[in-house]
């Protein structure tokens, strides 16, 4: 779950002006991955993918009953302007564990603002883990992201999402630029989970602020939404160190209700916060994680 890259050729003290690239010229992928129940295992059933949006199945993944897809943007990576939707759908039944080949990384934009969609369908007695790799914010890049899951009474979803605020490895920073997150979780048809996030203008004075991060490069946010979400709460706070043996350079919180697990965790860089991750996967039913986190 680690990302490092050359530094960037900007030069901080520098703004060039940019001109914006036509939007026809801009990126536009787009994967669909449905999961059916065979049996006690679970197959793929429908598959589309659209411009550099592609889903594979490694036989890693071909463990239990699950059916692995890593998600893979053959681009590269997104810049402003680009857009990104993944639909995934377990169906009755199925258990689908969705991942990426690597961290996704948002370039440093020309002004416009990159859209990136995750549409989620659980069905009654099915699974969902998404389970991607870091999202990497460049300075001055621009990122809009929507996450919105429709489940059923007794299906199960997990959520686990982490951004670093710059290539933290190369010392650079998430100084000026965009970011909202906007997620939104149904369950029943009723919602039940709604949150927001907006960095706008100057990013690095507000995350500086000690009401808000402290300074911190990293953050992720971690949902579970199943029957035996709050009798979790417990070993997921002693496996962060709640309340107080937190690892320093980390800051979290966890609580639970009508069903429901949330986490949050801030770090003062990726490597802290991947670890805490890692840490308190498996409390969260996640026996193995994709193996593809490892490489």
């Amino acid at each position: 779950m680690y990302a490092t890259a050359l530094p960037s050729d900007r030069v901080p003290s520098v703004r060039v002006p940019a001109t914006q690239i036509p939007a026809d010229l801009r990126s536009r992928g787009r994967v669909l991955v449905e999961a059916l129940a065979l049996g006690e295992r679970t197959v793929l059933g429908r598959l589309e993918e659209e411009g550099p949006s592609r889903a594979r199945f490694p036989r890693s993944g071909k463990r239990g009953a699950s059916l692995e897809a890593v998600l893979i943007n053959t681009g590269g990576g997104i810049a402003g302007g680009d857009a990104s939707a993944t639909h995934l759908i377990a169906r009755s039944g199925a258990h689908l564990v969705a991942t990426t080949q690597a961290a996704e990384k948002v370039y440093r934009s020309d002004g416009a603002t990159s859209k990136i969609d995750v549409e989620l369908v659980v069905e009654t007695g099915a699974r969902l883990d998404w389970l991607p790799q870091w999202t990497i914010l460049f300075d001055e890049a621009r990122v809009a992201r929507t996450i919105s899951a429709e489940i059923a009474e007794d299906a199960r979803l997990l959520l686990v999402e982490a951004v670093a605020l710059g290539r933290i490895a190369r010392g650079e920073r998430f100084a000026a630029g965009m970011l909202t997150d906007r997620w939104r979780i149904r369950r029943g048809g009723r919602l039940i989970y709604a949150d927001g996030l907006r960095l706008d203008g100057d990013s690095a004075a507000l995350l500086d602020r000690p009401v808000i991060a402290s300074g911190a490069a990293a953050l992720a946010t971690v949902l579970l939404v199943a029957s035996d979400a709050e009798a979790r709460l417990e070993a997921v706070r002693e496996a962060l160190g709640l309340p107080d043996t937190l690892p320093p350079g980390l800051e979290a919180g966890a609580s639970a209700w009508d069903g429901m697990l949330s986490v949050r965790l801030l770090g003062r860089d990726n490597a802290v916060l991947d670890s805490a991750l890692r840490r308190m996967i498996g409390e969260l039913g996640i026996e193995d994680p994709p193996r593809i986190w490892h490489s």
